[in-house]
């Protein structure tokens, strides 16, 4: 959980749902004295893939095929 403290007695002036952005949904906040909060949802899709070789203890990484992540 993340607490935003420094909205605390801000009074909002708009509140906006973007159901469909290129990054997907988007929440965007404005408030009264000129700030304004956005959050996007993005999703990612990565690979995670090793493989390991287990000789009795620590299993021990031989490679690692994994990928990063890629916006959608």
């Amino acid at each position: 959980m993340i607490e935003c403290m420094e909205f605390i007695g801000k009074v909002v002036s708009k509140f906006t749902i973007y159901e469909d952005t290129i990054d997907g949904p988007e929440i965007c906040i404005e408030f009264t004295d000129g700030t304004v909060f956005s959050s996007c949802l993005k999703m990612s899709t990565s690979l995670e893939a090793t493989v390991t070789r287990d000789d009795g203890g620590q299993p021990q990484l031989l490679k690692d095929y994994s990928t990063t992540p890629v916006s959608r």
